[in-house]
C-alpha cells in the first residue's frame, strides 16, 4: 500500500537539504532525475516553510521507505554530522491520481 511521508525540519535550510541530497545521490537536488530515484519512490517534493524546510514523498510501501532510511538517509546524516530530526509523519494513501502534467516533468 502506498504511503505519504511528511518530514518537517524546523530551522532546516535549502543548503542543508542540498548537502544531504549530494551525500545520498552524488548530485544536487536540482540535477536529480528519476534515474537516481531509490526503489519504491513514486514522488518527491521539498521546499521552504515559514520556519524551515519540508520534504514530502510518496512511497510504494512502508518497507520501501524504511529501506531508504536505513541504507541512504541515515548514513548521509551521520556522515554530515546532522541530527536525525523529528519523526516523519506517515499517511496511508487511499487514492493516488497521477496526471499527464506530472508525467511530463
Amino acid at each position: 500500500m502506498p504511503i505519504g511521508v511528511l518530514q518537517m525540519m524546523t530551522g532546516g535550510t535549502e543548503q542543508q537539504y542540498e548537502q544531504i541530497g549530494e551525500k545520498m545521490f552524488g548530485v544536487r537536488s536540482s540535477d536529480f532525475s528519476s534515474a537516481e530515484a531509490p526503489d519504491g519512490l513514486i514522488m518527491h517534493s521539498a521546499g521552504p516553510t515559514p520556519d524551515g524546510w519540508y520534504v514530502y514523498d510518496i512511497w510504494a510501501s512502508q518497507p520501501h521507505f524504511d529501506r531508504f532510511v536505513q541504507e541512504r538517509l541515515m548514513p548521509a546524516l551521520q556522515e554530515l554530522g546532522a541530527p536525525p530530526g523529528a519523526q516523519p509523519q506517515v499517511f496511508e494513501i487511499h487514492n493516488l491520481v497521477v496526471t499527464e502534467a506530472a508525467r511530463a516533468t
